[in-house]
């Protein structure tokens, strides 16, 4: 087996300029050098092309005729990828400086299909806002992460070998969680790898999709748990209450949507099916009883 397969580095940007060249440095810094970037712009109209091919060869640069979803963009690109193994940086994120190495070599050692890692938060000033170490540990994590999904986008490393021979994709159909959506269909078909490690940063900023399309939310995380048991039903009988925590969360989604949008009685409605799930959510509904304002329920939970 080759001992330095290629990794390729999928960069979807649009308008991204402002944190580009700091993402970028950060993967030609790394200690594993055979990489390869496709850099996919996404129709961008600010600065980002000329910033991308001020680098050399190992970016490859591809404009697209019109914005597209995201996983539609980022399925484009993993069409444009030559290596064995393929990894994930926007714009505006981070990778430490053995990312790759680490990757690489856990996923050699088992010959898993997807491997993740822990996670530094920071705000757009590249401040600290909290670390984020991942639970999980290496081999069966399905279930695991049906009760809690910890994956962040940027630690991902996928073998590109599994994804093509089982005909997985992004969903182009998702704008908030096309990647929960491949990340627990391949978590459900094979082992996992899992870095302790801090091996990325995540960038917070005020613009960012996540809080875009928290309208949509509960019905995508939904909609993924419907296609996994719809396409394997051996599931729900394997990990029964795991589902249930899964469908609670997808409904905690759609309640947030609910106090965003100032329907508190909904949201209390929402909530008296999947308050015994987990604590915090008997807590969220005893605040809106208790008539808390909607604003302040928000920052308790930090939306």
């Amino acid at each position: 087996m080759d001992d330095t397969p290629l990794v390729s580095i999928l960069m979807n940007c649009f308008n991204g300029e402002r944190y580009l060249n700091e993402a970028i440095d950060s993967i030609y810094a790394q200690t594993y050098q055979n990489w390869e970037v496709v850099f996919w712009d996404n129709a961008s109209t600010d600065r980002s092309a000329s910033i991308a091919k001020g680098y050399d060869k190992r970016i490859k640069y591809y404009l697209a005729p019109e914005t597209t979803p995201l996983g539609e963009a980022r399925n484009l690109a993993l069409e444009k990828s030559d290596g064995q193994y393929i990894a994930f940086l926007d714009c505006d994120d981070i990778y430490l400086p053995d990312k790759l190495e680490q990757q690489v070599n856990l996923m050699q050692s088992k010959d898993y299909a997807m491997c993740y890692g822990s996670v530094v938060i920071i705000d757009e000033n590249g401040n600290l806002i909290k670390k984020n170490f991942v639970k999980n540990k290496s081999g069966n994590v399905f279930s695991s992460l049906l009760r809690r999904y910890e994956i962040n986008m940027q630690t991902v490393m996928l073998k590109r070998g599994f994804v093509i021979s089982n005909h997985l994709s992004f969903n182009t159909s998702m704008s908030y969680c096309p990647d929960y959506n491949l990340f627990m269909t391949i978590a459900s078909k094979a082992d996992v790898g899992v870095i302790i490690d801090v091996i990325a940063k995540y960038r917070i900023v005020s613009n960012s999709l996540s809080k875009k399309t928290i309208n949509i939310a509960g019905s995508e995380v939904k909609y993924t748990l419907d296609e996994l048991l719809e396409n394997a039903p051996i599931l729900q009988k394997n990990f029964p209450k795991e589902f249930v925590h899964a469908y609670a969360k997808a409904r905690y989604y759609e309640m947030i949507k609910n106090i965003v949008d100032g329907n508190r009685y909904y949201a209390i409605y929402l909530l008296k099916s999947i308050f015994f799930v987990r604590y915090e959510y008997s807590i969220i509904m005893i605040l809106l009883i208790m008539h808390v304002p909607l604003k302040m329920v928000l920052k308790i939970l930090n939306r």
